[in-house]
């Protein structure tokens, strides 16, 4: 056998290899994302919402108390009430006193004047008082004075001159006192002649009484006040001589 070089047909010649300017760029790894599932990669992109953050819930204010409110209420209507009742008292005092007149003269007079028996004194808008008389007496079977006592009575007239009914009553609307301050209270007695002046009297009507007070029969000078409202200042004095 003779050696011949091989004759290469043209099927049996070696495949050229491409050149390397035609061969496909190598692939890249892909990129894992570490953390992110794989499902999250595959989404297309879409801009995140903003996320909102509720607001926590907020206790409803507490109710203020409004007891403060009513105490200070409260003060400002005494106070008010006070000086409405301090202002009454005041107006009234000053109304009786410079009211205080005797009838013929009609003028005002000091609330230290006294007057005599027999005078007629104007006491504010209310009454025309007068002592009429004095007298002593040594009682009945019945009423009898102590042993160096006697009785005084007192005889007066009151007329309402005011537009209303009014009323009297003598056992704390008068007192009599003697020279040295000593209080006297009102006697009663089983006199028949003997009749106070208390209860009713109509506008413009008169109402006549005697007092009765048991005193010593050495004492002989007395003054008899009459004050016609016992809640204000002011009263009306006659002097009484035995």
């Amino acid at each position: 056998m003779s050696n011949q070089p091989p004759t290469n047909e043209p099927w049996q010649q070696p495949l050229q290899q491409p050149y390397p300017g035609n061969q496909p760029y190598p692939q890249q790894p892909p990129q894992q994302n570490y953390g992110q599932p794989q499902w999250q990669q595959q989404q297309p992109y879409s801009p995140q919402q903003p996320i909102y953050q509720q607001q926590p819930m907020q206790p409803p204010p507490r109710k203020k108390s409004k007891t403060w409110l009513w105490i200070v209420l409260g003060v400002i209507a005494v106070l008010v009430l006070g000086c409405i009742c301090a202002s009454a008292l005041a107006f009234n005092a000053a109304k009786n006193v410079s009211s205080t007149t005797v009838s013929s003269g009609n003028t005002p007079v000091p609330s230290s004047q006294h007057f005599a028996v027999g005078q007629i004194v104007k006491v504010g808008d209310t009454w025309d008082v007068s002592v009429n008389s004095m007298k002593t007496s040594k009682g009945d079977q019945f009423s009898v004075p102590k042993s160096g006592n006697t009785y005084l009575i007192i005889d007066l007239t009151m007329k309402n001159i005011s537009t209303q009914e009014q009323k009297v009553s003598s056992l704390i609307s008068f007192n009599l006192l003697d020279s040295t301050g000593q209080k006297y209270t009102e006697t009663l007695t089983t006199m028949s002649d003997i009749h106070p002046p208390d209860g009713k009297v109509e506008a413009g009507a008169p109402l006549r009484g005697q007092l009765v007070y048991e005193v010593p029969i050495s004492m002989k000078d007395y003054t008899l006040s009459f004050q016609a409202d016992i809640t204000s200042s002011g009263q009306t004095i006659w002097d009484i001589h035995m």
